[in-house]
C-alpha cells in the first residue's frame, strides 16, 4: 500500500492524529475539564475579557498571583486549533497562580475560518500584551513564560521560536517555555484529516513548523508527552526536544508515565506532575508550590 508519511499509509496516519482512536471515552476528559475550568473561573477573580486585539476572540483572562513582581505565564489550550475557549480550558491556572505567578488564558482566532498564520499571529499578539501591560496587573514582564497543550503545545513551540524583536520586544522576552503534547512538524499533519480544517499547504506547514525554526541561543524549555500517547506525537516531541538541545539550548524532555493525550492535559493542573514541577523550577517558583500543597 502506498506511503504518504515514513512508513504509515494514509489510514495509519490519520489514527496517528486522532487521539480518540486510543482514548475511547475523550469526552469524559473534556466535560470533566470543563467543569474543572468552570470551577476555577468562579474561585480566582481576577480581570477578564481583556482585549489584547480589535478582533471578537482577541481576548484574554487574568488569574493573577496575589502579589506584586510576580512571574507571568501565557497559556495556549488544545483544541486542533479550532474548539475550545479560554473559559472551557482554563484548568492549569490553579496550580500556577497558587505557586505564585500570575496564569493569562487566551483566546485567538481559530480554523477552519482562519488560517494558521492568523491563529499565530493572534498568540503573539497576546505574548506582546502580556510583556507591555504586565505591570498593569502585578506581573513582571521580565519574567515571562508560555506554557501550551496539544495545538495549544504546537502554539507554545512557535511562541519560543518567535523573533520578538520584529514586534518591538526585546530578543529574551521570553524567558522560557512548557510546551506539552504539540505537533512541532506540521508537514505529517498536513498529510492527515486534520488539514480539511486546517488548510495548510507546504509553505504554511513549513512557516508554522517550530523545529524549522530553533533559535540560537533559544530560551529553557520543558517538552513533555504522555507514554500513552500515539507513536507519532511521542515522536513529534522527542525530536523536537532533541533538535533544541541539539541546537545548544537547554530542554528537558519529560514523557509522563502512565498518562495519555488528555489525561495529561488535566496533569497540568497537579504541582506533582513531574514536567509541571521541573517547569516551575524553571521559573524559581518550585519552593511555593510545594508550600501551597
Amino acid at each position: 500500500m502506498t506511503k504518504v508519511f515514513g512508513n504509515y499509509t494514509q489510514e495509519e496516519l490519520d489514527r496517528q492524529y486522532e487521539h480518540r482512536n486510543i482514548v475511547t471515552n475523550a469526552e469524559e476528559f473534556t466535560a470533566k475539564g470543563r467543569a474543572e475550568s468552570k470551577r476555577i473561573r468562579e474561585t480566582i477573580p481576577g480581570p477578564r475579557d481583556i482585549a489584547y486585539g480589535p478582533e471578537p476572540r482577541q481576548k484574554l483572562d487574568i488569574y493573577p498571583a496575589g502579589r506584586p513582581g510576580a512571574p507571568v505565564v501565557v497559556w495556549f489550550h488544545g483544541g486542533r486549533w479550532q474548539m475550545n475557549s479560554k473559559e472551557d480550558s482554563c484548568r492549569p491556572a490553579e496550580t500556577f497562580s497558587r505557586a505564585g505567578v500570575n496564569f493569562i488564558a487566551t483566546s485567538f482566532r481559530q480554523a477552519p475560518n482562519n488560517p494558521m498564520d492568523t491563529i499565530i499571529d493572534d498568540a503573539r499578539r497576546a505574548v506582546a500584551w502580556a510583556y507591555n501591560n504586565a505591570h498593569s496587573f502585578g506581573g513582571d514582564k521580565n519574567r515571562l513564560y508560555i506554557v501550551g497543550h496539544s495545538s495549544g503545545g504546537h502554539m507554545a513551540g512557535m511562541m519560543v521560536t518567535t523573533d520578538w524583536t520584529k514586534l518591538g520586544l526585546p530578543r529574551d522576552a521570553v524567558k522560557g517555555g512548557l510546551c506539552g503534547s504539540g505537533m512541532y512538524d506540521l508537514e505529517p499533519v498536513r498529510l492527515t484529516f486534520r488539514n480539511e480544517a486546517l488548510k495548510l499547504d507546504k509553505e504554511s506547514a513549513e512557516r508554522n513548523s517550530p523545529i524549522k525554526h530553533i533559535p540560537v541561543p533559544g530560551c529553557p524549555i520543558v517538552v513533555t508527552v504522555g507514554a500513552l500517547e500515539s507513536d507519532e506525537f511521542r515522536r513529534q516531541s522527542r525530536e523536537f526536544a532533541a533538535a533544541w538541545t541539539k541546537a545548544g539550548n537547554k530542554c528537558e524532555f519529560i514523557e509522563v508515565a502512565g498518562l495519555h493525550h488528555f489525561s495529561l492535559s488535566a496533569d497540568f493542573n497537579n504541582p506533582q506532575n513531574p514536567a509541571i514541577k521541573a517547569f516551575l523550577a524553571l521559573i524559581g517558583v518550585a519552593e511555593k508550590a510545594a508550600a501551597a500543597e
